[in-house]
């Protein structure tokens, strides 16, 4: 009898869970896919644009921003990669909480004049201080400060929310966002920018 007891506490406990379960994997299946944003303006007077894409599958994160010298989004000129690991997605009212690992952050000029301004020393930092660039290929910029943007280093977690609108995706930092280190900083309203559903 205590085997059966046992047995039927274990199955009750189990069907408790269920729904709790199913609820974290729908969650994570509508996070799944392939989000891309569309053709948005940045630099001085929004004369370049850009594209994020972001990829999510099971706890992998991977992002791409192709920055372009036309706000049209033509003429490839940087582009930006990030790798992470989602830790944690937890529920949270009308977003969902995540911790995300950073594994690594790399920048890659696409067109010389980009490693040339990348290579001197300038007051804008845009080379990340660091020498050796070259065309198409990527260095590592973790931890750096790049222009504007201070990026995390490496094995720093990051905790965000995103909100999800039938296919449309919003992040409340990534990928503009790098100070947000501590659960006390996850954003608790949405970026502007929205990433579109491109791919399962």
């Amino acid at each position: 009898m205590p085997l059966v007891r046992y047995l039927y506490a274990a199955t009750y406990l189990l069907t408790l869970a269920a729904p709790t379960v199913a609820f974290s994997q729908e969650k994570i299946s509508r996070l799944n896919g392939e989000w891309t944003s569309d053709c948005l303006p940045i630099g001085k007077n929004d004369r370049h644009g850009y594209i994020t894409r972001i990829t999510i599958i099971g706890q992998q994160l991977t992002a791409t921003s192709q920055v372009y010298a036309k706000s049209s989004c033509q003429t490839p000129t940087v582009q930006v990669n990030f790798k992470g690991e989602l830790i944690q997605e937890q529920a949270d009212g009308d977003r969902a909480r995540i911790e995300v690992a950073v594994h690594s952050i790399t920048t890659t000029p696409n067109i010389q004049d980009v490693v040339d301004h990348y290579n001197r020393d300038t007051a804008d930092q845009a080379g990340c201080g660091l020498k050796g660039w070259e065309e198409n290929v990527p260095l590592s910029v973790a931890g750096k400060t790049c222009g504007p943007f201070s990026f995390a280093a490496e094995g720093t977690h990051l905790f965000d929310a995103v909100w999800i609108e039938g296919d449309q995706l919003r992040f409340g930092a990534f990928p503009t966002i790098w100070t947000n280190t501590s659960p006390d900083k996850t954003p608790s309203k949405p970026l502007e920018t929205a990433y579109h559903r491109t791919g399962r």
